[in-house]
Order: structure tokens, then C-alpha cells, then sequence
């Protein structure tokens, strides 16, 4: 399907406004994009509309670049419906694509999309090399017939809140801080799979959750997360690396849920990031693990009672960011 195919299966007789981008994420300054949107949509009596781009820009413009993201396509487009977004429709971003000029872009969007107002942060750029600055962008719309609104860049405790930044804090480990920027706690969906069974001998089973290659994991250590079985949302506390002391050799994502007894193999979760514990550790002996092990399950369930009191969302899941930092 191609651009004008997939930008006009959507049946619209209402005006739009419309915002374009990959929106990796969905964070707080997308959020504040699609909010903007939607309220100019509702003073002009139409509808807001969001453009997201599958996969990213990035990886057809420089192959061998590898997949990375915050969230699955799935998750993106309700976030951004949430958001404000009245319609989400996907364009698969292909050479083809990057080739077409921002006045072919723009002119689809007007005479098939009916826009009327074009909405996005000061560096939007649409079209072949980036060539629809805002500038540009401005002319079209002179001439085609849209306005253009730009949203002035959104900053939060010193950081410009943006997909790759959100990206850089939880490689790093700072979940707490990408949660800020995010607006809800980083999470990776995956499958329970089998592992070793050492946790369970050890007193600590774990669930050993298979995630996509794609999907953002924080950097290895121990944290407090929350994980969502058959809708069911329960603490834990999860391990991410190599397991040094037993010498492993496959990076892992393995969750002991607090209190919990059951199988759950084949199963699909979803884990939230609440806050990171400490690095991943080699112990000399068996016993200096279990002991560190239960020390910080006591650490995992003072966090979550102090972070979300009923653990279903009672309060903001981000008042322990606040609170700490």
C-alpha cells in the first residue's frame, strides 16, 4: 500500500488537525502535542488526527541501525489515542517514503485528510532530507490552505523530554526518571519461558519473561517492578543480566513475584519499572546471595507500599519520583 493508499483508507468528511511523527513512546511532550491537537480539532468541530510512522525513520535511513523501542506499535496507538488522537493511522515507512517532497506530503494531507491545522514540536520536519522545516511549512500552509501550530518544547527537571533521552535514562537505569518524562513507568511486555530452575531451589522462583529484541530493557541490576498476569497486577522484583555467579552466558529478564505461587509458563506479562535497586553482583558463595536476595525483597516491598499504597493506582505512580529526587 502506498502513501496515498494508506493515508486515504481512513474515510474523513470532518476537518482535521493533524500531527505527524513516530511518537516512540508516547511521552509527556508527545502527550502535550496530541492535547494541543485535540483542542484546536474541537474549536474548528473536527477531529484530531495522528500520523506515526512504522518502522522508525532512522532504520530505513541507515540500515544496519537496529530496532529499538520503547513500546510496541500496539501500545503506541492506544497511548496516543489516550492522548487526544480521534484517529491513529500507521504509515510503514519504506525508501519510498523518505523520498516524497513535503509539498506532496502536505498536499495528501489536505485534499484527502481535509487538514486544516498542522501540529508538532519546533523540530518537525516532514518530507525528502527533512526539507519541511516549520518555515517551510508555514509557506505550504499560505498556500495550501492549513495553519501551522508549534508547540514550544517541553523540559522537566532540566531534561528535554524527547523518545531518545527517555531511551538514553533507562539504558542507564534511571527508570525513575524516564517515568518523569514518560508519564507512566517504563514497561516491556514478553512471554514466560523456562529457564534454569535456580531460583526455585534457592527459595526465590522466578518467571523468566522472553522479550523482543526490540523492546528497550534497562541496564542489568536489580529493581522493584510491578507485573500484570491475566490482568492481575502484582510486585516483584526483577533481575536483568548474566547471573555472574552461576557464570551465565544469555542476558536475562527473570521476575520473582512477592507472595505469589503458581505456573505461569506460556503466559504473557507486562513489567513496570518502578525503581532500580542495585547492580548485578558476583557472590563468592550460595548463601552471600540469598542473603542479599532477601534483603533486597524487603527493599522491593518498602518501595511499592511508599510508591503506590494499594498497588492499583490509588495515587500517581510518580509521586515516589517526585518525592526522591
Amino acid at each position: 500500500m502506498n502513501l496515498l493508499e494508506t493515508l486515504t483508507a481512513l474515510e474523513i468528511s470532518q476537518p482535521t488537525v493533524i500531527t505527524v511523527g513516530t511518537f516512540d513512546g508516547v511521552h509527556r511532550g508527545h502527550q502535550q502535542v496530541l492535547a494541543e491537537a485535540r483542542e484546536h480539532a474541537r474549536a474548528r468541530g473536527g477531529l484530531a488526527v495522528a500520523i506515526t510512522f512504522q518502522p522508525r525513520p532512522a532504520e530505513v535511513l541507515r540500515p544496519g541501525l537496529p530496532p529499538s523501542y520503547l513500546c510496541s506499535l500496539e501500545q503506541r496507538t492506544a497511548y496516543l489515542r489516550a492522548a487526544g488522537a480521534d484517529h491513529v493511522i500507521t504509515v510503514r515507512f519504506t525508501p519510498e517514503i523518505a523520498r516524497v517532497s513535503a509539498l506532496e506530503f502536505v498536499t495528501i494531507l489536505v485534499e484527502r485528510l481535509r487538514m486544516r491545522e498542522l501540529v508538532g514540536g519546533p523540530d518537525m520536519a516532514l518530507g525528502h532530507r527533512r526539507e519541511g522545516t516549520p518555515e517551510v511549512l508555514r509557506r505550504l500552509g499560505d498556500q495550501l490552505g492549513f495553519t501551522l501550530t508549534i508547540v514550544p518544547p517541553l523540559v522537566l527537571g532540566g531534561l528535554p523530554v524527547r523518545s531518545s533521552v527517555v531511551r538514553e535514562l533507562i539504558l542507564a537505569g534511571d527508570v525513575r526518571r524516564a517515568a518523569e518524562l514518560l508519564g507512566r513507568y517504563h514497561a516491556v511486555e514478553g512471554e514466560v519461558v523456562h529457564g534454569d530452575g535456580r531460583g526455585r531451589a534457592l527459595g526465590f522462583p522466578t518467571a523468566n519473561i522472553a522479550t523482543p529484541s526490540w523492546s528497550v530493557l534497562p541496564s542489568d541490576g536489580i529493581y522493584a517492578v510491578y507485573i500484570t498476569i491475566d490482568g492481575k497486577r502484582l510486585p516483584g522484583a526483577a533481575s536483568i543480566g548474566f547471573r555472574p555467579t552461576f557464570q551465565g552466558s544469555e542476558r536475562r529478564l527473570e521476575v520473582y513475584i512477592l507472595d505469589f505461587d503458581g505456573d505461569l509458563y506460556g503466559k504473557r506479562c507486562r513489567v513496570e519499572f518502578i525503581a532500580f535497586l542495585r547492580p548485578e553482583l558476583r557472590f563468592e558463595n550460595i548463601s552471600g546471595l540469598v542473603a542479599q536476595m532477601r534483603q533486597d525483597i524487603v527493599q522491593v516491598r518498602d518501595i511499592l507500599a511508599r510508591d503506590w499504597s494499594d498497588g492499583h493506582g490509588g495515587e500517581s505512580p510518580l509521586r515516589a519520583c517526585t518525592d526522591t529526587d
